[in-house]
């Protein structure tokens, strides 16, 4: 009777898995036909977008911008030849007070600044400067992020330094010996230095090729996902544009709308992004102009110079198994033509800037990944990427911007010559001469 049991289970079991094996295989069989029969889907239609689509455009309409102010005759001629010559050097300082004449004019030669002995601060003494027009006198920190700050300068700088390469704060505070607070409070205020440097001088930019994307950004108390959206030049290495917020068709628009006030006038430069279609409605909405025809109402028509790329990756289990390169606006001819001239390969691709987003997540510790400390509020993060960008762009040295010198420049003792020169995105782009350091970015004069 047990032995009849035994078999009759046997028997079961194993028609339970050939049940299991042809079930299997007819599934596979029936999704491999579906799967050959699913048509391929057709890309959406995308139609362009006007000025009128923008919230920013809209608004700035109606603001007027003021007319430039007119430049002083130099106080030199005004005082004459005689008095003791300059042992200060003024350049790059302005008058702060805004009722003077020479009110905001940097240059040596035209205002009237000389030196004024020194104010004993507490860790350090401060050079003071005299405005010999309206008798106003003030230190050199004064419109600087040091203003009125009681610690060393050298400290200061040494720890917005180390901020700019990725250490994290709390680190900071058990090195040298500063409050996580206050360390904070220098980060915010360099942050806001960092603003004003970038609107001086991200001003009538000639780009030639501009790459969009986003990267995610981890804030504690954020109502929703926070996205770094990132627009880079391909040639100068320069991020004009740099903004956080959801992954919305606003913050699209806000950002497109930044970027096209920096351009000079008539510069329209090749885009490529990824494919979320937010960039192409901004796109298409500020790089076009309004066409009248006769008797009918005008017509929104896009810049002939506008080419417009998209590189579509597709995932399957987090890992890409096809990459799409398409032209979404433009001739593939023309885009590639533009590129070839400015000296690139001329393929569609976001490489770059998704090599920027990778130097931002390992220079700003509160975009690392599985960091300990991430930014809990939105303006915080912000101030973080504003010192960075300034960094970026004045004093790190960029590996891919190094001029080969005509003559190599003869070194001390044993080292070899130096064939190449360093240069910043800044230097790249024209905006400066030479390579700043921290300590010239922290002095740097801003009303």
């Amino acid at each position: 009777m047990v032995k009849d049991l035994l078999g009759i289970l046997g028997i079961l079991i194993l028609l339970i898995e050939i049940y299991r094996l042809v079930r299997r295989n007819w599934l596979r069989r029936l999704l491999e036909k579906k799967k050959k029969e699913k048509r391929t889907r057709k890309p959406p239609v995308l139609r362009p977008k006007s000025e009128r689509d923008c919230r920013f455009c809209r608004e700035e309409k109606g603001n007027r911008r003021s007319a430039k102010r007119e430049i002083p005759i130099s106080w030199q001629l005004r005082k004459g030849k005689g008095g003791p010559k300059k042992k200060v050097v003024t350049e790059g300082y302005f008058c702060p007070n805004k009722s003077c004449e020479y009110y905001g004019i940097r240059e040596a030669a035209i205002h009237a600044l000389v030196g004024y002995g020194n104010h004993h601060g507490v860790q350090e003494d401060i050079q003071k400067l005299k405005c010999q027009a309206c008798d106003k006198t003030f230190t050199i920190r004064r419109n600087t992020m040091l203003y009125r700050l009681k610690s060393h300068s050298g400290l200061i700088e040494k720890i917005l330094w180390l901020l700019a390469l990725g250490v994290d704060a709390s680190a900071l505070e058990e090195v040298f010996g500063v409050r996580e607070i206050t360390i904070r409070t220098w980060l915010c205020r360099s942050g806001m230095q960092g603003k004003k440097l970038h609107e001086r001088f991200m001003a009538e930019l000639e780009l030639m090729h501009v790459q969009l994307d986003e990267l995610w950004a981890n804030v504690k108390d954020g109502s929703q996902d926070m996205w770094v959206w990132i627009a880079s030049d391909v040639k100068t290495k320069l991020i004009p544009v740099m903004q956080v917020g959801g992954r919305s068709q606003e913050i699209a628009f806000a950002v497109v709308h930044e970027l096209k006030g920096r351009l000079a006038a008539g510069c329209v430069p090749v885009f490529s992004t990824d494919g979320l279609r937010h960039y192409f409605y901004a796109l298409t909405a500020h790089f076009g102009l309004w066409e009248a025809a006769d008797g009918k109402k005008p017509v929104w028509a896009l810049l002939g110079a506008f080419v417009y790329g998209q590189v579509i990756k597709h995932q399957r289990r987090r890992k890409t198994v096809e990459v799409e390169r398409r032209i979404v606006w433009g001739e593939e001819k023309q885009y590639q033509e533009r590129l070839k001239k400015a000296g690139l390969s001329g393929r569609i691709n976001t490489a770059f800037v998704e090599r920027v987003n990778l130097t931002i997540r390992q220079s700003v510790s509160k975009l690392t990944r599985r960091t300990w400390g991430p930014a809990k509020f939105t303006p915080e993060l912000m101030e973080h990427l504003e010192w960075w960008r300034a960094y970026y762009h004045f004093v790190r040295p960029h590996e891919s911007l190094e001029e080969e010198l005509a003559q190599p420049i003869q070194r001390k003792g044993k080292q070899q010559p130096r064939k190449h020169r360093k240069r910043t995105p800044a230097m790249m782009a024209g905006l400066t001469d030479r390579r700043w350091t921290v300590k010239a970015l922290l002095h740097y004069p801003l009303p």
